[in-house]
């Protein structure tokens, strides 16, 4: 079991909402403004350029990254200073970039770390549940983690991240670096998770392919939403990929959008000229 039963249907319900978050690291502004939503069991993708914050946005939900202005609200409550470790057990979990798996660590210890936040009986059945879902962690219980291949701490990274049952998995890079077929099985499990309804927010580096496996998406650009909505409507539109290759928002016909940014299942937002946001 992957997810908990409670979570196992959409709903229209606003799970998660940025309010104008400002994200600075020491001098450098990251984020400027950004507002978004995410529904129960929705599937939302964060696509945009290297260096564009998507990963601010993620580390500014589980908390890694305070905001320096605006307001982040998890099930209708203000959680803007709480630290990580309270988000985690309010239902929140991240699978960082760069897998981050503790390398002296084995398999099974890697899963139990994950899923601190546990009683100790419920740890170890959850282990033992992740384990048996993942066929190589199950061949490779009992072996250091740091010998594992790209996609095989990708696929304990996710594990363990799935650990406490998360309600809202926020998923950073998942198929960075990985052979295509391997990324395609992090996809396929991506997909499995949605169709459960667990509610996911997804940043990889395959925009294409991420927009296929979401509910809804947003374009970010150097700190700012640019676009977003229906992610089926975003994937037809060739003229925002220009942003995914280093262009302008002037060269792919794109600007910033003005005021909170909706992820409409919809319709697609036009942006407004003349913003700062």
């Amino acid at each position: 079991m992957l997810v908990d039963a409670e979570t196992s249907a959409k709903t229209d319900g606003e799970l998660l909402s940025l309010e104008s978050i400002e994200v600075s690291y020491g001098p450098v502004r990251a984020l400027f403004g950004i507002s978004l939503s995410v529904g129960s069991g929705e599937t939302v993708a964060l696509i945009g350029p290297n260096g564009a914050g998507k990963s601010s946005v993620l580390h500014a939900i589980i908390g890694l990254r305070r905001p320096n202005r605006g307001r982040i609200r998890y099930k209708g409550h203000d959680i803007t200073g709480l630290p990580t470790q309270q988000r985690i057990r309010l239902g929140m979990a991240l699978v960082p970039e760069h897998r981050r798996i503790l390398a002296t660590l084995t398999v099974e210890e890697n899963l139990l770390v994950g899923g601190m936040i546990l009683p100790r009986r419920l740890r170890q059945t959850r282990a033992n549940e992740m384990i048996e879902r993942f066929e190589v962690l199950k061949r490779k219980r009992s072996q250091q983690a740091g010998v594992l291949s790209g996609g095989e701490a990708q696929q304990l990274a996710i594990a363990r991240a799935l650990m406490p049952s998360p309600e809202l998995l926020l998923m950073d890079e998942p198929t960075l670096g990985l052979a295509p077929l391997v990324a395609a099985q992090v996809f396929g499990l991506i997909k499995e998770l949605r169709e459960r309804g667990m509610t996911l927010i997804v940043v990889d580096q395959n925009p294409r392919r991420v927009l296929n496996s979401a509910d809804s998406a947003y374009l970010i650009r150097t700190g700012h939403i640019v676009q977003s909505g229906s992610a089926d409507q975003l994937a037809t539109r060739e003229d925002l990929f220009g942003s995914f290759l280093g262009g302008s928002p002037e060269d792919s016909g794109v600007e910033p959008m003005a005021g909170p940014a909706v992820g409409s299942r919809k319709t697609v937002e036009t942006p407004k000229s003349g913003s700062d946001d």
